[in-house]
């Protein structure tokens, strides 16, 4: 409720007809370069989304073989990694929308000043931390392919063991392990 319509509430006034609804949110111009190609990923089963990263790129985030992700009915497709680096554990996560990437973002609730766009091998990115969790983690999202994102999560298990430049490049080097490998497929 504003401050104006807190003072006609509280003079006793009304107004007749139903609330109006609120306006649409505006899509963000991401002002992402256009594809090199569509890799289509949507319709992937975890399994396929496991084998996105070579046994040479998992030794240089320094994760394990991959996992599919658990689903609760509401998850996204995709494979988790477990990650240390000696001084902190993590969890790295590659999931498949069905979603163009601008549509997808306007459901994430990012802090202030840390959504980036960025170029992957030529496919639009863009880094995000969540409101509220920016100690917790970092994501890239790629635009692989209309109305398909590639989206990658770091989550940090040990509190305070990196900081946000470090999650973030983690985020990326799993991002442009799995997306160079898609690219080298297709």
């Amino acid at each position: 409720m504003t401050s104006a319509a807190a003072v006609i509430a509280l003079a006793g006034c009304t107004v007749n007809g139903p609330d109006p609804a609120p306006p649409a949110p505006e899509l963000e111009s991401l002002n992402l370069p256009q594809r090199p190609k569509d890799i289509a990923v949507a319709g992937k089963q975890d399994a396929d989304v496991c084998t996105w990263m070579s046994a040479e790129q998992l030794t240089s985030l320094q994760v394990g073989a991959g996992e599919p992700l658990p689903k609760d009915g509401s998850n996204y497709n995709g494979c988790g990694y477990l990650g240390d680096t000696g001084a902190a554990r993590f969890a790295i996560g590659v999931r498949i929308i069905p979603e163009a990437i601008d549509m997808f973002l306007q459901k994430i609730n990012s802090s202030p000043g840390t959504r980036q766009t960025y170029e992957l091998n030529g496919f639009g990115a863009v880094q995000s931390q969540i409101n509220g969790g920016e100690s917790l983690g970092c994501d890239a999202f790629v635009d692989v392919a209309e109305g398909q994102t590639v989206w990658v999560n770091m989550q940090l298990q040990t509190p305070n063991a990196m900081n946000a430049d470090q999650m973030c490049e983690k985020a990326q080097t799993a991002a442009h392990s799995a997306v160079s490998t898609l690219q080298a497929r297709s």
